[in-house]
């Protein structure tokens, strides 16, 4: 009952009534850098009518009370203006119509009091500038309160932190001259709103809410804002504990206020101390029933916060490999069920079901390897009968068994998708490796245009090693000549030495990449012969990097040799390419490659994968292989070999990978080839590396010699890569 009492529109009217009414009465007879505050008028201004007319009544109660009408008769003449305009216009209820009748409304009253008391030439210019700023803050005022009765969320993001900064100011300020005994009021309140931000927002929350503080402090009292002065360095100290005990970051507060205010030689009288200590005693009561949800505020989240996104991306990818095996178990136990039914069958109702003689028959039934054969004796009158019945059943089965085995394949690539599926979703829901730049992409897209080049939209950031990297997207019909073109304007804008990744297309756009170049570089040589009596190789091969400066050297080995392994092969390799670049995780992409070299045709098919992947920033490397040759490495003065005991693709549903990880440093070697080179030949090569010399030389010299190591009188084709890491 009492829930619904204090959730209905009746008590949030009455609340929203008596705070308005508490507000005219409070504001009333408060100043601002030595003459009247306007923070009456501008909350008049922005409230709609019913709380206008509160505020007002509130104001003129007081002044009655206080005696002090004739004083604030501008102030009075200026919120009765306000009331006569929203009771006949609902636009003035609007943030810019409150702000528009707020200005208006102190300037008439104003030079209708300066004329009746003959000072309207000398006081207009100052009732102008007083409603411009009023007029200014019933405006950001209005557009705070009509956005959370939108949205129900305080936007103080972008321009609405200006909103804020200017409102919080203003009535801090007016708080601030509020007379009470023993405490000030506005300290109280500033000091409060300092701890909260540097509590829940950490240093920036707690420096920007004490310095708005203590800008309103001194407008409304030099006395004041000396003691408020040190609250931005104490919300920046405070800021720093982060979210512990709320206590303890209270009194943390508290002592930083008083050991600044006593360096500064500026020690706060006990009233203004006073004030601090209810400020921060006020904060301990708030901070266990703020929440976040109401307020909206940019910047980067902590490091501790959680991202709903990734949090609900993650359960959809649990909830799908859920699904995965599910559908597995239950497809399972369905085949077994159909199997025991149809051995019933057999057993009850198709060989002797019908026969008369069946109670007294000697004949029975046996199983071998699964198969339910009848014995007959030898009197049986159904003999033939039942021969054929069998036969006819057997039949049956086998086809059963053929398209179980089919759907059972299905099944399994099924799984192998859902599990790609699961995957993706999971990736798409982590963090992101870019510190996003909203004005290195605007100067980006504004450079591109005043060029004649068209994006339709562009990201551009910082990596995690603080390098630059920018994505543009263009439409299909807009796609540029020339990336390096592209490459060349913007290191020219930014000032900043660009290079261009492998651009990738989706189906209706284009992605360029383009990225400032990590500290180390690679040497990439290759050579490669064909077989015997062929005219083409079957081996294909690339290297590129993605829009983060990520290298990739990726070869495959088609099956066989000539026009259909190499289009397998390339098939392959492209398909690869596009989903990397496109921003799948080299696993996924393997993964997806092998699913569609499976489906694309009835025709058995398979070609291998040699990925290396290499972060150019810290020289780690990442090499994902499936049925490829092995890859050596020389790392140091050791040389690794690193196998890949796995089906190639195309072959089985589910993709086998091998995954392996090396730190590298500068003058390390890695040498990828082909099936051509056979095992014969790795302690040569061994020898190679261990030899030193230049990664062409190495490279030409394994292939010229694979055909001395191979044992096999029919050749293949050979494919041999080296790369070499170098320091820019």
């Amino acid at each position: 009952m009492i829930k619904k009492i204090l959730g209905g529109k009746a008590f949030a009217a009455a609340a929203g009534f008596l705070f308005s009414f508490g507000g005219g009465f409070a504001f009333s007879g408060t100043t601002i850098a030595g003459v009247a505050s306007f923070a009456d008028i501008s909350l008049a201004g922005a409230l709609s009518l019913p709380f206008s007319i509160a505020v007002f009544m509130g104001a003129v109660i007081r002044c009655v009370l206080t005696d002090s009408v004739g004083k604030c008769i501008v102030k009075l003449g200026a919120m009765s203006v306000i009331v006569i305009g929203k009771m006949f216009s609902k636009r003035l209820s609007l943030p810019i119509g409150s702000g528009i009748i707020t200005a208006i409304s102190v300037l008439l009253s104003g030079a209708a009091v300066s004329g009746l008391i003959g000072e309207f030439p000398e006081k207009l210019l100052f009732y102008g500038l007083y409603g411009i700023i009023s007029g200014f803050t019933a405006f950001s005022a209005a557009e705070l309160f009509d956005g959370f009765s939108k949205k129900r969320v305080i936007d103080i993001s972008g321009s609405g932190g200006c909103l804020w900064g200017v409102v919080y100011i203003v009535f801090s300020a007016s708080l601030c001259a509020i007379d009470v005994p023993a405490v000030d009021v506005g300290l109280v309140v500033i000091s409060a709103v300092t701890a909260l931000a540097a509590y829940f927002y950490r240093s920036l929350g707690g420096v920007v809410c004490g310095a708005l503080g203590a800008s309103g402090a001194f407008l409304a009292s030099a006395h004041i804002g000396t003691a408020a002065a040190v609250l931005p360095v104490a919300g920046l100290l405070t800021g720093f504990i982060g979210r512990g005990r709320i206590f303890l970051s209270a009194v943390f507060f508290a002592l930083s206020c008083f050991m600044f205010s006593v360096l500064i030689g500026e020690a706060a009288s006990p009233e203004l101390t006073l004030s601090i200590v209810c400020g921060g005693a006020l904060f301990v009561i708030a901070a266990p029933h703020y929440s976040e949800k109401w307020l909206a505020v940019s910047g980067e989240a902590p490091k501790n916060s959680i991202d709903v996104n990734a949090v609900r991306q993650n359960f959809l990818s649990d909830a799908i490999e859920a699904v995965r095996r599910d559908s597995g178990r239950i497809s399972e136990a369905l085949a077994a069920s159909a199997d025991e039914k149809s051995r019933e069958v057999i057993q009850k109702n198709k060989v002797c079901g019908t026969c008369y003689r069946r109670s007294i028959c000697r004949g029975e039934l046996s199983e071998t390897a699964g198969e339910v054969i009848p014995i007959l004796p030898e009197d049986c009158i159904r003999k033939k009968e039942a021969a054929d019945e069998l036969e006819r059943e057997l039949r049956l089965r086998t086809a059963r068994r053929l398209m179980n085995l089919r759907y059972s394949d299905e099944r399994r690539l099924l799984t192998e998708q859902l599990k790609i599926t699961a995957e993706l979703v999971r990736s798409s829901g982590e963090q992101g490796k870019v510190r996003h730049s909203p004005s290195i992409s605007s100067r980006i897209e504004e450079t591109l245009r005043n060029h004649g080049i068209k994006p339709v939209r562009t990201t551009a950031g910082y990596t995690a090693s603080n390098r630059l990297t920018a994505e543009i997207f263009f439409e299909t019909g807009e796609i540029p000549e020339s990336s390096e073109r592209i490459c060349g304007l913007l290191s020219d804008t930014l000032g900043t030495r660009l290079a261009s990744a492998a651009s990738v297309s989706s189906a209706k756009e284009l992605k360029m990449g383009l990225y400032e170049p990590p500290p180390f570089d690679l040497e990439v040589y290759s050579a490669a012969v064909c077989a015997a009596g062929s005219q083409l190789s079957g081996d294909s091969s690339s290297a590129f990097s993605d829009s983060l400066g990520v290298r990739y050297i990726v070869l495959s080995d088609g099956m066989g040799s000539g026009k259909s392994a190499a289009v397998d092969s390339h098939m392959v390799i492209g398909l690869f390419k596009r989903l990397v670049c496109s921003g799948m995780k080299p696993e996924s992409a393997v993964r997806m490659v092998n699913s569609v070299m499976v489906t694309k045709s009835r025709e058995e098919s398979f070609a291998t994968l040699d990925a290396v992947m290499i972060d150019l920033d810290n020289c780690v490397m990442t090499s994902v292989k499936s049925g490829a040759a092995p890859t050596i490495i020389r790392r140091g003065d050791d040389v690794i070999k690193l196998s890949s005991p796995v089906f190639p693709i195309g072959i089985v549903e589910e993709a086998e990978l091998c995954v392996y990880e090396q730190n590298l440093s500068e003058g390390d070697i890695i040498i990828m080839f082909s099936d051509g080179i056979t095992e014969n030949a790795y302690l040569y090569i061994k020898e190679l590396l261990l030899r030193g010399g230049s990664v062409q030389d190495i490279v030409r010299e394994i292939t010229v010699k694979a055909d001395v190591f191979n044992p096999n009188v029919r050749s293949d084709d050979v494919t041999v890569i080296g790369v070499k890491i170098i320091k820019k």
